[in-house]
């Protein structure tokens, strides 16, 4: 029985019976590595499962706040549109909540290429930043993941 029943847990227990009752039975050695590497995939789902959300909804006002600031400094049409149409929902819906991220991304990408170009040293140091926090997110969420052909539980 499943005690705490959340995509994590049903992804863990997937994989632990894989691990006890199928892998023991595959004697062909590319067929267990491609079954590891499946094993991985649902680890690393279950991780992120966890945390996406979560995330996601602390990056949004981040990006947005980036990018609104870059409109009013600049004045820049496209970047002021794209943060207009990218406001965070209260939903926390994962579709709702992608949706959400992904125009906050163009709006902070938007934003991002305009002080590029412009070479702004404030702006592309904070946006930097702000991209540097993302692949640290990104890797914490993946952080489950372990090597093809070891043990993922």
């Amino acid at each position: 029985m499943i005690t705490r029943p959340s995509t994590s847990r049903v992804l863990e227990d997937v994989v632990e019976e894989l691990t006890r009752d199928i892998l023991p039975m595959i004697t062909d050695p590319a067929q267990q590595i491609r079954l590891h590497m499946l094993m991985v995939v649902l680890n690393d789902c279950a991780n992120a499962s966890e945390r996406e959300i979560s995330v996601m909804r602390t990056e949004i006002p981040e990006y947005l706040a980036f990018a609104a600031d870059v409109a009013k400094v600049t004045g820049n049409a496209a970047v002021d549109a794209a943060v207009a149409g990218a406001q965070m929902g209260e939903s926390l819906v994962l579709t709702d909540v992608i949706r959400d991220y992904e125009n906050a991304s163009r709006a902070f990408s938007t934003a991002m290429d305009l002080v590029m170009d412009t070479v702004d040293r404030e702006f592309v140091e904070r946006g930097e930043t702000l991209l540097r926090t993302r692949v640290r997110n990104e890797r914490a969420i993946l952080s489950g993941s372990s090597a093809v052909g070891r043990s993922a539980s």
